[in-house]
């Protein structure tokens, strides 16, 4: 069973609720899987913007499963283009949950342009197994029971390298103060900061720094959703420039563009 930390992190709005719908799995495959989800875009030019949530997503067109694709970790907004009409079916693992399909350490085939093949890393008759199931004219509620299913007879139980999950947590319990990565703190996690920053790009896909700003940019999303966007910054930042300079920096806009607008849009 992969890492369980209370880590759930969110997308943006889109203001169609049939347009994007999402589910999460029951136990105990919720161990490795964070949700389902499905895009709708209708007809037309779209954008969506993607924000840094620490993830691996593997990513279906229900229309064309050829273009399957793989969504590694990010700390910078990421615009995709998409004409429409097209349905996009996406399983998005939590930390490390990826490693259950995909036994190579991320590092060791992640590219910045996402151009890795599926089929490259994940074993084909899983992949040609989830085309035949989810691509067919279903609900989906039935796509999520049917990708469950075909999940939980593939998952494979990975060991964690003991000092990157020491690393992690520690993150997860100091969220709200500065994080140190000096020797003397890494000396804790059992490596040396060089040694924590080789282990991080190898497994998480970032550098420790970032895959940090992306689990605060996260925690105050979710507090921005169930309290006042004016306040949301004060248990996370220095103060509220350095908040909105860093949310910017995550997601391209500032908090109150971010909570007033769709994250699927049409340019025109």
């Amino acid at each position: 069973m992969p890492l369980d930390i209370d880590y759930n992190p969110c997308q943006g709005r889109v203001d169609n609720k049939n347009t994007y719908r999402t589910f999460t799995p029951l136990p105990p495959l919720n161990h490795w899987v964070q949700a389902f989800w499905q895009l709708n875009a209708p007809d037309g030019q779209y954008y969506y913007r993607s924000i840094p949530d620490n993830c691996v997503d593997l990513i279906i067109n229900l229309d064309c499963p050829d273009e399957t694709f793989i969504v590694t970790p990010f700390s910078s907004p990421i615009v995709f283009e998409m004409t429409g009409p097209v349905s996009y079916f996406g399983v998005r693992f939590r930390v490390l949950g990826h490693q259950g399909i995909i036994t190579a350490p991320l590092g060791a085939w992640n590219k910045p342009d996402n151009s890795i093949k599926p089929n490259e890393i994940i074993p084909e008759h899983m992949l040609n197994a989830a085309y035949d199931g989810i691509c067919k004219p279903i609900g989906f509620h039935d796509r999520c029971k049917y990708i469950s299913k075909l999940l939980l007879g593939s998952l494979q139980h990975n060991k964690i390298d003991s000092r990157l999950i020491r690393y992690i947590r520690y993150c997860h319990q100091n969220i709200s103060s500065s994080i140190s990565l000096s020797d003397k703190q890494c000396s804790e996690f059992g490596v040396s900061a060089r040694q924590l920053r080789r282990l991080s790009h190898l497994y998480l896909g970032l550098s420790p720094k970032n895959y940090a700003k992306v689990l605060r940019f996260q925690q105050t999303l979710r507090v921005m959703n169930s309290t006042n966007c004016s306040s949301a910054w004060a248990g996370y930042y220095y103060d509220q420039p350095h908040f909105i300079r860093e949310f910017k920096s995550m997601s391209g806009v500032t908090p109150n563009e971010f909570l007033s607008s769709s994250v699927l849009y049409n340019p025109a």
